[in-house]
């Protein structure tokens, strides 16, 4: 994912008035999402028709924006641009600009055109920031009648709470300590002040789980040959996977679950553990980076009329890698997405987790080769804004 703060001190001054019916950036009604990922011919095009068929289903627009100066939603028209190659703003609309509590688009000066766009959705007046947060390490949570802000500890290295208090039109700022490059990456807020925090203990039980799971049916169940060889590669596959997440989880320099939950309970909020990662370390300094080859916490999530939630995910390719198919994943009551259904189901229902690919895997190459997913893709667009 691409760095744009422009490390300076100066800002322009910047003025708020709260507005009350705002729900928060944690879960709320959607009334939009612009995407702008247009970057390779025919490619990307997948990921924003799978998005607006559950934009269609679930009750908000997804826009279209590239240097056209126009957003657009009609599909076909969408893929025209796509089939001409037409490059337009840098694909990580999340974090280009941020529409903040009291309908300001906040943003640096290198991404204005983009901003404009966003802002012409509610009317909002659009704000420069030489020191604004990319999208991506910042969420406004609501307490009570209060916004907060979730921002990324890394931040406060160039930038005062009292400045983002100010900046941003929020109560309190609540830094996290930084476990990856940016917050949407490790956590998700989604309603009542409950919070999804990646927790790689769970995920090593689950692989572990899975692991005992096979030798048990082919215990109780006659198999084939074929069967046991099938299941012998699916046990040897997670094998391997457990082998090295649980090296690099115990080698990981960055901030534990444990640690980002404490923080949490501390300002008042529920965390709530999650196998939502997977991933290889690159040491670094004092932070390793960190390489996903799946990761469920990079995620949009939209709260329907009747208070239910929607989440809308990256699906991996783990599946697909240790050979899981359908089939097996019902013999093994295993697969890398039930364990994300699993966990959410006390929040959200199955029928309303979507995990979207994009063509031949794309989601899975964007998120293994440039550090980010769905979340990273897409900028939201609260109902209660601009209304």
């Amino acid at each position: 994912m691409e760095i744009s703060i422009n490390k300076t001190t100066g800002s322009y001054p910047l003025k708020h008035n709260q507005h009350q019916s705002f729900k928060g950036y944690d879960a709320r009604p959607l009334k939009a999402i612009v995407m702008t990922i247009c970057d390779e011919k025919n490619k990307s095009f997948d990921i924003i028709r799978q998005m607006s068929e559950i934009g269609t289903k679930e009750g908000f627009r997804v826009y279209f924006t590239n240097q056209t100066n126009k957003l657009y939603a009609n599909l076909e028209l969408i893929k025209k641009f796509f089939k001409l190659g037409t490059f337009g703003f840098s694909k990580w609309a999340q974090d280009n600009a941020v529409l903040t509590p009291d309908n300001r688009v906040l943003t640096n000066h290198f991404e204005t055109p983009f901003a404009k766009r966003v802002a012409s959705i509610t009317k909002a007046k659009l704000s420069g920031c030489d020191r604004a947060i990319e999208g991506g390490n910042l969420f406004f949570v609501k307490n009570g009648d209060k916004n907060e802000l979730f921002v990324g500890a890394d931040e406060l290295k160039l930038r005062t709470p009292e400045f983002l208090q100010k900046t941003y039109g929020v109560s309190k700022v609540v830094p996290i300590p930084q476990a990856d490059f940016h917050l949407d990456l490790f956590i998700r807020p989604l309603n009542d002040k409950k919070v999804l925090v990646a927790d790689d203990r769970l995920m090593i039980k689950e692989l572990k789980l899975a692991i005992k799971s096979i030798d048990k049916y082919k215990t109780k169940n006659p198999c084939t040959i074929e069967e046991l060889k099938a299941l012998g590669n699916v046990q040897k596959c997670l094998l391997g996977v457990l082998k090295t997440f649980e090296r690099d989880v115990k080698s990981l320099k960055n901030p534990k679950a444990e640690e980002i939950s404490k923080v949490l309970t501390d300002n008042g909020y529920t965390p709530i553990s999650v196998p939502g990662r997977i991933f290889y370390s690159v040491a670094n300094t004092y932070k390793d980076d960190l390489v996903h080859g799946l990761n469920y916490m990079n995620s949009i999530v939209h709260q329907k009329p009747d208070g239910s939630l929607v989440f809308i995910t990256n699906k991996s390719d783990y599946n697909n890698i240790c050979g899981i198919t359908e089939e097996i994943s019902q013999k093994i009551d295993f697969d890398f997405e039930k364990i994300l259904i699993k966990s959410l189901k006390p929040y959200i229902k199955e029928e309303n987790i979507y995990f979207v690919e994009g063509k031949n895997k794309e989601i899975s190459e964007i998120l293994k080769n440039e550090g980010g997913g769905i979340h990273c893709l897409c900028n939201e667009i609260p109902a209660e804004i601009g209304r």
